[in-house]
């Protein structure tokens, strides 16, 4: 691709969103809500046409040329020898997949949103809010440069902080909007100061990344203290960013924005952040075999937490935002093993049906006027046959059933988990026991809200979703039934080629990486048929528990060790040891130097500075006669002492 093109197509990326924010944001109120429902949609599907363009350019470009990094302009010179910073873009397989999920799912989402707001009274704020989150995600992939990324990487933060506060009238939602800001400059700051152990450490001329790559592999050895420092730190933004152990509490409190931001943030956009930042970081993490250990690791577990949490949960948002964090659990699984390109594939089929299970769920919800039970819920596939049956396929996805997207993907990346990464094969087989969970907590989900009988009035009321929210719905439905075989056809591992692999792969392999060898024929046909296995027995039993039986809730606990129960029903209690060690601390600190220090020693010297000058003007004021002759007496004065000093001290 020559760099004039891909400097038009970054730009256009760039501009598209950027202007719907604005727009929406000076111009939707004068406008009104046809404008905003025209221009929010409109920019991200044309930003979407240009990451089609941009991938027919990557395609028709020879595989040595599809990476290309463009200097848009310069922007910081701090000398010769010292650190330049410019705006760089780089399109290349990795970041155009970005693009065409963050701008397709993301279009599909804003579309379905012009139907779920309807009667949001501030749709220019709705849009423009929902504009800049993709923008910041698009800035954050098509950084070609650390500073740059960095940059991206905080917009993301504000945006998500502004949309998951999009209802300031609820406390709740607010307090979810400000707990996920500081959880994600916790990642920021470790982010930042990994920054600062490149430049210093590497002393290079630049942060563009492939300066810092192509430096790091001449410099870091192999498993060094240094290099292993710096991937932790990025690991640890990453984890912020796509709520793993332990930084993890922030997205189910983020199901206080409306439902299509929860989507957005589930699918096409912020959580997948830290899978794509350390699959960007490859060439680093490839030097640190520890902090890939550690990724890998961390992966698992949350994946494993958040499969347990997700069982227990009654707010149907909920137990899909649980989902998603074990679902980014094991891509993030995935690149901890050196598996960048079964990562990212599970990155795409999952922002399909993750958007997909978020809009059907909108539709319930939206239909019952804003109840999100799923105990007051059942029967609704009688009365939303099509958000049933959409609703269903997204399940199908989620679980890894053949022939759904999610069963290509995750089964590729379990299979190379079986033989690579640290403790293989064991966290192979934790794995399945997340195929368990998943297919459990999956089913639980879909018969309890749409089979059996309705629970309440409500449910017997209930109504499908207009064709505005329906349709978008339905195309995602149709793209999680296909999407996995488009992108790999045949039985992961065994038969077919792996499409996306051949595309990313050149990415990961550039600066000396190596791409992990597939597990023989037989050992990629027992993987699969264990794995597809495990699914479906989590399937069966979530039917026969919560379809056939349909036992009462406490019947089912009490055939479960209490321990588990009750670390599933608390969260394994991360939110009150938080609050026990960090929140009442800091609160009892609080209180003590509001009412210790600042009034005897702030207040102190303010009122000390007050009642000085109170002084001096009572002092002085005695001086001000307005009689002439003393104030000729006072010059007079004045100007001997003045005198008198110059002949003493100046010679």
């Amino acid at each position: 691709m020559s760099s004039t093109m891909a400097g038009t197509l970054a730009v256009l990326l760039f501009a598209l969103p950027l202007a719907g924010c604005l727009g929406n944001a000076l111009l939707g109120p004068r406008l009104g809500r046809r404008f905003c429902n025209i221009l929010g949609p409109g920019v991200v599907l044309a930003a979407f046409a240009c990451a089609l363009v941009a991938l027919v350019a990557v395609l028709g470009a020879h595989e040595d040329a599809r990476s290309t990094t463009v200097t848009l302009w310069p922007w910081l010179d701090l000398g010769p020898r010292a650190l330049r910073v410019n705006v760089d873009i780089t399109i290349d397989p990795l970041s155009v997949l970005m693009c065409l999920v963050i701008t397709g799912v993301g279009f599909l989402i804003h579309w379905y949103s012009v139907g779920y707001m309807a009667e949001d009274e501030t749709p220019w704020r709705f849009f423009s809010y929902m504009n800049l989150f993709i923008f910041s995600m698009l800035l954050l992939v098509l950084a070609g440069d650390m500073v740059i990324l960095i940059i991206g990487w905080a917009m993301v933060a504000l945006s998500s902080y502004l949309l998951i506060g999009y209802y300031y009238d609820r406390p709740s939602a607010v307090t979810a909007a400000r707990k996920a800001f500081v959880t994600q400059v916790i990642g920021d700051v470790a982010l930042v100061i990994a920054a600062f152990m490149i430049v210093t450490n590497l002393r290079v001329p630049s942060l563009q990344l492939n300066t810092v790559f192509h430096y790091a592999r001449d410099s870091f050895p192999q498993g060094g203290a240094l290099i292993t420092g710096i991937c932790l730190l990025l690991a640890v933004g990453a984890f912020a960013k796509s709520a793993q152990f332990p930084l993890h509490t922030w997205l189910p409190d983020a199901m206080e924005g409306p439902t299509p931001v929860s989507a957005l943030i589930h699918a096409a956009t912020m959580v997948t952040a830290g899978v794509y930042l350390i699959a960007r970081f490859h060439t680093l993490f490839d030097l640190a075999p520890v902090a890939q250990g550690v990724v890998a690791c961390v992966g698992m577990g949350t994946a494993v937490m958040a499969g347990i949490i997700a069982l227990s949960q009654v707010d149907i948002k909920r137990v899909i935002a649980y989902s998603t964090m074990s679902q980014i659990g094991l891509m993030i699984f995935a690149v901890g093993i050196g598996a960048y390109s079964a990562g990212m594939f599970h990155f795409a089929t999952h922002a399909v049906f993750k958007a997909l299970l978020f809009m059907a769920a909108g539709n319930v919800i939206h239909a019952l006027h804003d109840e999100q039970d799923i105990r007051l819920m059942g029967g609704l596939g009688l009365t939303m046959r099509q958000t049933e049956r959409c609703f269903l396929a997204g399940s199908l996805a989620l679980a890894g059933i053949p022939i759904w997207a999610g069963f290509f993907s995750k089964e590729e990346l379990l299979g190379l988990g079986y033989s690579h990464g640290p403790l293989a094969p064991t966290l192979y087989l934790v794995g399945l026991g997340v195929n368990v969970l998943t297919g459990l907590y999956a089913f639980r989900l879909y018969f309890t809200v749409f089979r059996g009988d309705p629970q309440t009035a409500r449910t017997y009321a209930a109504h499908e979703a207009p064709p505005v929210m329906l349709l978008p719905v339905v195309i995602l439905a149709v793209l999680s039934t296909v999407v996995g075989l488009a992108l790999l056809p045949g039985i992961p591992g065994v038969v077919g080629p792996f499409i996306l692999g051949s595309f990313l792969d050149p990415v990961f392999t550039a600066f000396g990486g190596q791409v992990i060898t597939e597990p023989g024929r037989l050992a990629g046909f027992v993987t699969v048929l264990f794995g597809t296995a495990a699914s479906l027995i989590g399937a069966g039993l979530a039917r026969r528990w919560w379809y056939e039986r349909r036992p009462d809730a406490q019947v089912v606990a009490a055939r479960v060790p209490r321990a588990l129960t009750q670390l599933s029903l608390h969260k394994f209690y991360f939110d009150e040891i938080y609050d026990a060690i960090l929140v009442r601390p800091t609160r009892q600190v609080a209180r003590g130097l509001r009412t210790v220090v600042e009034p005897v020693y702030a207040d102190g010297w303010v009122e000390a500075v007050g009642r000085g000058a109170a002084w001096m003007s009572e002092t002085f004021r005695v001086l001000q006669t307005g009689r002439l002759r003393d104030y000729a007496t006072g010059m007079l004065v004045a100007a001997s002492a003045f005198v008198i000093v110059l002949a003493v001290f100046v010679r």
